[in-house]
Order: structure tokens, then C-alpha cells, then sequence
């Protein structure tokens, strides 16, 4: 039964695949935004709203996605509970919230901060979906709940891709024994991983920053320890260890080496940009500091002109120039 159980790919098989709608706005009606994304503090006696929008979304839609897990997920119950909730996890949908813009059309009353409530509208519209029919509904959950941003949720790694599990499988076949990971701080605070056989041997052991990556980088040289057919001889040797230690060590300076020549050609790059940023913001400043100066003796200029009509209309008129202007006037 275990082998026709339906698995996650069969899911992603079905015609909802193909895209219905460009965007999330096909799937609404002015009206159905409208009541969708409108809070009930938005209005005086608080009984209208989204809240049973809200409910659905929190609980019905949930309900559906975790009834698609149910059916095409193979784990067990605690893992599909800890999918649910990354799925569901608050920063994803704010994330949705501001990659849908609904702050544009959001309401909500004066008191309200629609910032550190974003969840709320995105649960309204998962509710609102839960309403529509099967197809569009598997269709909105294969683009925004089980995208390619939640895939690393359910990678699930098969035995034979598994380092650790064929290192063990190594040692269980030439010794008897098993092998273990175990995890230790060192002094100056990084992660070091140590492939330790059953009779407490240590294989060999890497130092990281990362826990993740010392668990790797341990499991990798054990396997390479393993998989050498003169692994017994190395194993017995005291020297192995260190030289396979001096040589990792050697390739981790290299890309160390390499990663900070590749910052310094950005910081390089990044600092000739400064100074041309720099450089073209002295000359507009120049530019405009011109401008300004120029505008500022057409003013004077101006006002000085200005200044000179005013005086010569200000200055008495000559009795000789008073009489012309009667003459003229006769």
C-alpha cells in the first residue's frame, strides 16, 4: 500500500498547474475586495468586516492545505505539523501581504494599524478562497502556499543520497561498527563535528562556522576515508589524519583567498562609483551655484534700473518743462 501511495509530485501533475489567472485580483469582484479586505474596525458598530473571512482563512483554507499534505505528503504527523506552520509562519504572510500591494486597498478604521496586522488581510483571503471551487482553490495553493519558496520544506533526502548514512553503511561492512557525528564548541566559539566510530575512534573531525556545513565537511572525509580501498592501512596510520586535516586546510585559505580578492574587486569597484557619484555631484553643485549667482545679478541688475526709473519719476518737474507740457495740451 505504502508503494501507491500518492506522493507530493502527483499533486503538482494535476490541470490546476496551468496558470487560470495572471494575478490575484482576476479571482475578485469589486465587491468581494471590497468586503474581503475591509476590517470591522472600518465601521461605526463593528459588525460587518472580514472576520468570518479571517476565520475561514485561519482554519478552513489551513484545513485544506493540510489535507493536501495529509494525502501527498510521506511523513509523519509531528513533520507535517512543523510544514504547516513554516507555510503559515507570520513573516511569509507579510511577505505576501506587500507582494499583492493590498495596503492600497485595505481598509480599516482610524485606530487600527493595518502595519502590524498585515496577517489578518492575507487569512481574509485565503478564506475567501476556501469558498471558490476545487480547481481554482488547488490552483492558489500550487502558486502561493506550495511554491518553489517552500520546496526546501519538503526536500526529503533519500538513503542513498545520504553521506553520513553510506559512511556508516562503510564501517558497519568493514568493522561491525557505526558512526556517529558528535558536536563540541571550540574555545573561540565555532562548531567541530567528529565521525566517531562505535569503539570511539575518531575518523576525523572539521571545524566550521556553520553547524551544517562542519556536519558535511566531517561526513565527507570520512566517506573518503572509508571509500579507500587502503582504508585500513590509513586508518592505522597516525599521520592520515593530519595531512588529510593540512590539506583541507589548505583548500579553505584558497577559497578564503579567492572569496577576499573577489571583495576587494567589488570594494574597488564600489568605491570608483563613490568617487564618479561624488564627482558629478560637485560639477550640479557648481552648475547650480553658477545658476544662482547669474539669477542673482539679473536681480540686482534689475532692481537697480528699477531703482533709477523710480528716482528720475520722484525728481520735480522744471518750470520749463511745465509749460511744454501745457503747449502741448493747448
Amino acid at each position: 500500500m505504502s508503494q501507491n501511495k500518492p506522493r507530493r509530485q502527483d499533486f503538482f501533475a494535476k490541470d490546476w498547474e496551468e496558470p487560470l489567472y495572471e494575478d490575484l485580483e482576476q479571482l475578485f469582484s469589486y465587491s468581494n475586495m471590497q468586503k474581503v479586505l475591509t476590517h470591522s474596525s472600518f465601521y461605526p458598530d463593528g459588525n460587518n468586516g472580514n472576520s468570518r473571512y479571517v476565520f475561514a482563512g485561519m482554519f478552513v483554507f489551513k484545513g485544506m492545505v493540510a489535507q493536501i499534505l495529509f494525502r501527498y505528503y510521506p511523513e509523519d504527523g509531528t513533520r507535517m505539523q512543523h510544514v504547516l506552520g513554516n507555510l503559515f509562519r507570520q513573516e511569509r504572510l507579510v511577505r505576501l501581504f506587500d507582494d499583492w500591494r493590498l495596503q492600497q486597498q485595505v481598509r480599516a478604521g482610524g485606530n487600527f494599524d493595518i502595519a502590524a496586522h498585515k496577517h489578518i488581510f492575507v487569512y481574509a483571503v485565503f478564506g475567501y478562497v476556501s469558498t471558490l471551487d476545487e480547481i481554482i482553490r488547488n490552483w492558489f495553493i500550487t502558486k502561493y502556499i506550495l511554491n518553489e519558496e517552500s520546496d526546501h520544506l519538503f526536500t526529503h533526502k533519500l538513503r542513498n543520497r545520504d553521506l553520513l548514512a553510506q559512511a556508516d553503511a562503510l564501517v558497519k561492512r568493514t568493522n561491525g561498527q557505526r558512526l556517529t557525528l558528535v558536536m563540541e564548541m571550540t574555545d573561540d566559539g565555532l562548531h567541530r563535528a567528529k565521525a566517531v566510530s562505535t569503539d570511539g575512534t575518531v575518523l576525523c573531525e572539521a571545524t566550521s562556522k556553520s553547524w551544517r556545513y562542519a556536519r558535511t565537511k566531517a561526513t565527507k572525509l570520512a566517506l573518503n576515508m572509508l571509500a579507500t580501498p587502503f582504508r585500513q592501512e590509513l586508518l592505522s596510520n597516525p599521520d592520515y589524519q593530519e595531512r588529510v586535516r593540512t590539506r583541507e586546510e589548505e583548500k579553505v585559505a584558497q577559497r578564503k583567498a579567492e572569496i577576499e580578492k573577489r571583495i576587494a574587486e567589488k570594494e574597488e569597484v564600489r568605491k570608483k562609483k563613490e568617487e564618479e557619484r561624488r564627482e558629478q555631484a560637485r560639477l550640479r553643485d557648481t552648475r547650480r551655484r553658477k545658476i544662482q549667482a547669474e539669477a542673482k545679478k539679473r536681480r540686482a541688475e534689475n532692481a537697480a534700473r528699477a531703482a533709477a526709473k523710480a528716482a528720475k519719476e520722484a525728481r520735480p518737474m522744471s518750470a520749463k518743462k511745465r509749460r511744454h507740457l501745457e503747449d502741448k495740451k493747448k
